[in-house]
């Protein structure tokens, strides 16, 4: 197992586009943070003063909505770019155990999007802090309980993504048709949950990954929702059944 992770280590570590792809996650946190954090800040300008009184200032973790098509993306490559370039089967027969290339993947892969998730999600929250506080919009404070959470959170969630996105690649092969299905996930779906009908946008807002990853990261303690425990372990749940179809995928069909 050691073997195949220093394989997969390798081979990650010598392609261009991880590079490219690591670096990416964190400037799309950072730029989206920016661009949420004026968009708040115009939107607090406009309030009444009832409104202000009762508003309470959280993390706003958006941006993730959009870092999460790099994570995807980064995931999603680590097999699609060796059925492409035909490589697979040299991996394969160089370790016949296929749920060893799995778990081999997913070890780099969920090690690398930990990291890369944890600095985003550090620079979105003060980044976004510092657009907020610049424009005269109170920020709650660092030591409030469930910040700790709040901090480390994006690191775990980004990781669970990339897995999903790792699983994607190896059930579909191709990095285009992953890739559209990342986004349709991750953006299109819990995008239009204003659109559904009230009891399927509560289920996508309770159920879908990020949506329901994001409550990891909530403050608001909304009662109708998952709680951080709850949204956390939703999805876990979807890595862990992916990744399982991954794997029965991976042993039944031919590099």
């Amino acid at each position: 197992m050691i073997d195949a992770i220093r394989s997969e280590w390798a081979k990650t570590w010598t392609t261009r586009s991880t590079w490219f792809t690591l670096a990416a996650i964190v400037v799309l946190g950072a730029l989206f943070a920016v661009l949420f954090g004026h968009a708040a800040a115009t939107e607090h300008a406009r309030m009444t003063a009832a409104e202000r009184a009762a508003y309470r200032p959280a993390p706003d973790f958006r941006p993730l909505i959009f870092v999460q098509i790099a994570v995807g993306y980064f995931g999603l490559r680590a097999f699609t770019v060796e059925y492409l370039t035909r490589t697979m089967a040299l991996t394969l027969t160089t370790t016949p155990r296929r749920g060893r290339v799995l778990a081999a993947k997913a070890v780099v892969c969920g090690g690398l999007t930990l990291a890369a998730g944890a600095v985003t999600g550090l620079i979105v929250v003060f980044v976004n802090r510092a657009v907020l506080t610049s424009r005269g919009v109170p920020v709650n404070p660092l030591a409030e309980p469930g910040m700790l959470r709040v901090l480390a959170g994006p690191g775990l969630l980004l990781a669970l993504l990339g897995l999903i996105g790792l699983a994607v690649g190896c059930l579909l092969r191709s990095t285009a048709g992953a890739l559209v299905v990342t986004i349709v996930m991750g953006v299109f779906v819990p995008a239009m949950a204003s659109l559904y009908p009230e009891w399927l946008a509560r289920l996508i807002l309770s159920y879908w990954p990020i949506t329901a990853g994001l409550r990891l990261l909530s403050l608001d303690g909304d009662p109708d929702l998952p709680g951080p425990a709850a949204g956390l372990a939703v999805t876990c749940t979807w890595a862990a059944i992916l990744l399982a179809a991954a794997y029965v995928v991976l042993r039944r069909r031919d590099a």
